[in-house]
């Protein structure tokens, strides 16, 4: 992997599975399959089987995803930010922490994804929506992984099919986020399929 301008940044890519759709799962994330064994080692003797994988949701591509953190780390410059990218099922494909930042910023910006995708719409839309319609502050406040900050957005194929989407957050105001989102967004929309 070449090294971007704005420097090494720490990378993690995840490419999960899961369901078509996101769902609100209370306190936990989407995709979230609790603790195997309890969360305590691995049991003396043959384990069960595995269950069956479920089938793999629709994506960008990660060398797309990383391809506009790095543009996004870029339009940002002077700000600490962390994207999260989600594919269409909102399981993490790729959490990109610039160097400085908090790593909480990468749960910030999953949270800003999954509610564009939950909503199907930039989060900058959502939060005034907040103010005029209850349904929306209400799935908003049964959802603690649903934020109304701008820096949520969708991300779409050329026949605007959706893949999955991308949060920004670190920097203020959070339409900084966005504007910064959509510069990333933007150096990959036309390779989206």
């Amino acid at each position: 992997m070449k090294r971007s301008i704005v420097g090494t940044a720490c990378l993690v890519a995840v490419m999960t599975a899961g369901a078509q759709a996101p769902q609100a799962v209370g306190p936990g994330f989407p995709g979230d399959h609790g603790r195997p064994f309890g969360g305590m080692p691995l049991p003396d003797g043959p384990l069960p089987p595995r269950p069956p994988e479920p089938p793999v949701a629709k994506s960008p591509p990660i060398a797309l995803a990383v391809e506009a953190a790095q543009a996004i780390v870029a339009a940002c410059k002077g700000y600490h930010v962390a994207i999260s990218v989600i594919d269409a099922a909102a399981t993490p494909k790729l959490y990109y922490v610039a160097d400085g930042t908090p790593g909480g910023h990468a749960y910030t910006g999953f949270r800003k994804a999954y509610t564009a995708l939950s909503f199907r719409m930039p989060t900058s839309q959502v939060g005034p929506l907040t103010k005029t319609d209850p349904d929306v502050v209400a799935k908003i406040k049964a959802d603690p992984n649903l934020l109304s900050f701008a820096g949520g957005m969708l991300l779409k194929s050329a026949s605007g099919e959706i893949l999955g989407a991308i949060g920004v957050s670190g920097a203020e105001p959070s339409a900084k986020d966005e504007e910064c989102g959509l510069v990333g967004i933007g150096r990959i929309q036309g390779r989206l399929q």
